[in-house]
């Protein structure tokens, strides 16, 4: 925290405010951890919007990265007229967010959509289909430890059959953990973002082939888009929860 109000206050004559999209379990009410994962030790129990606006004055609300991220995506994108979109990011671990109607979903305690820790197999969904998880096996598979996501990518493309193999396994275990979301939420849309979802050229048809083979009927489908705003859906999503908190937009 102590690096982020030296950021602000570095720039504090130019601001009405702070809109802040973090990782962890929030209560966007409090503007506070709730519950942050292994990832970020001693994180749960930081009040975020307390500090920031006890030493600046200024409105400050803060909100989950995911979610912020699907709500950037949504008022930004090609799906805001979608009645129900899916958002997962897919990274060092698995997030997840549910729109209806343009609202986020986050049942008791903020705690919804926290799928990374969804059970596929006896082993949560995000040690099995998360970039981390992909380089991890990887790198263990063929005694390597130069490979990251992008080098995997480039690997597979230019035809290394092993690691398109890989690949085909990865995926499968990522479509799993989709099949489910689309069993329990029936989402119009799903949104699939993170670093290695750039490659939209390559896993949209080997997804949208997983998903018809795993799914009980083509009938339960969703249409499966991939994120466009990048590393700016989280800044875009954080600023129209700010808007929003304070009543500029509806």
């Amino acid at each position: 925290m102590e690096t982020v109000l030296n950021i602000i206050r570095h720039e504090q004559d130019k601001l009405d405010g702070i809109a802040i999209s973090t990782a962890g379990v929030v209560d966007s009410e409090r503007g506070e951890i709730s519950y942050a994962g292994y990832t970020i030790p001693a994180y749960t129990g930081t009040k975020i919007k307390a500090q920031i606006e006890e030493a600046f004055q200024i409105a400050c609300h803060v909100e989950n990265d995911v979610n912020c991220a699907a709500l950037g995506e949504f008022y930004s994108g090609k799906v805001a007229s979608s009645g129900s979109v899916l958002c997962l990011t897919i990274g060092t671990g698995i997030g997840g967010a549910f729109l209806s109607e343009g609202k986020l979903f986050k049942g008791a305690g903020n705690r919804a959509l926290e799928i990374g820790y969804m059970q596929i197999n006896g082993n949560d969904y995000q040690e099995l289909a998360s970039t981390s998880a992909l380089v991890k096996k990887a790198n263990a598979l063929f005694s390597r430890t130069d490979l990251t996501g992008r080098q995997i990518m480039v690997e597979a493309q230019g035809g290394n059959e092993k690691m398109q193999a890989l690949l085909g396994v990865w995926i499968d275990n990522l479509t799993a953990g989709l099949v489910n979301l689309i069993y329990v939420l029936n989402p119009e849309v799903i949104i699939l973002g993170g670093g290695i979802m750039e490659q939209k050229d390559y896993f949209k048809p080997r997804i949208e082939e997983a998903l018809l083979n795993q799914l009980v009927s083509p009938s339960f489908n969703a249409n499966v888009q991939f994120a466009t705003l990048g590393n700016e859906a989280g800044m875009v999503g954080a600023l129209y929860h700010f808007l929003t908190k304070e009543g500029c937009v509806s």
